[in-house]
């Protein structure tokens, strides 16, 4: 049998979205903007697990940008760093109207303060970790988010550029 370990970063992320699912349960009656209507049953507020998925994903996304301009900070506009950076600001972007198109604030862009790898090998192997993490943080998010088509296609999107762009660059740097 294999085992699979969660990354805690991943275990992190789950923990929020379920604290905002709970944080949204309600056992009311009224039955407008719930999914359980009033059966009784215990309802949930779709924006309050919406905004914890999209907060999980902008968060993951504006930390990677964070980390991309350290590296270029310290070791000058070397690649593939120069070439991904502008493409995190592009999924931000992405995310930002998800939260818009919602009613939903927007995240203050607070990571910074990351600190540089000590070496460039060493910054093309945490984007190589940084990108497998977010592809699998993405498998996550789309789990709960079956009710959002439009939150889904932007969600795969992302994992896509991950997997098949990102991913491969940060491979040939750091071999």
């Amino acid at each position: 049998m294999t085992s699979f370990r969660v990354p805690a970063k991943h275990l992190l992320i789950l923990l929020a979205i379920l604290l905002f699912s709970i944080v949204g349960c309600s056992n009311s009656d009224d039955d407008e903007g719930t999914a359980g209507g009033s059966s009784g049953t215990p309802t949930f507020e779709t924006s309050a697990d919406l905004n914890g998925y999209l907060t999980a994903a902008i968060y993951d996304e504006y930390k990677a940008r964070d980390t991309y301009r350290v590296v270029i900070a310290k070791f000058g506009e070397v690649r593939p760093f120069t070439r991904i950076m502008p493409s995190e600001e592009q999924h931000i972007s992405q995310l930002a109207t998800l939260f818009n198109t919602y009613g939903l604030s927007v995240p203050s862009d607070t990571v910074g303060g990351l600190p540089a790898p000590a070496s460039l090998s060493e910054a093309c192997s945490v984007g190589v970790q940084a990108e497998i993490d977010n592809a699998q943080m993405y498998d996550s998010l789309l789990y709960g988010t079956g009710n959002y088509p439009d939150v889904q296609a932007v969600f795969r999107g992302l994992q896509a550029a991950s997997l098949e762009q990102h991913l491969p660059a940060f491979r040939r740097c750091a071999n």
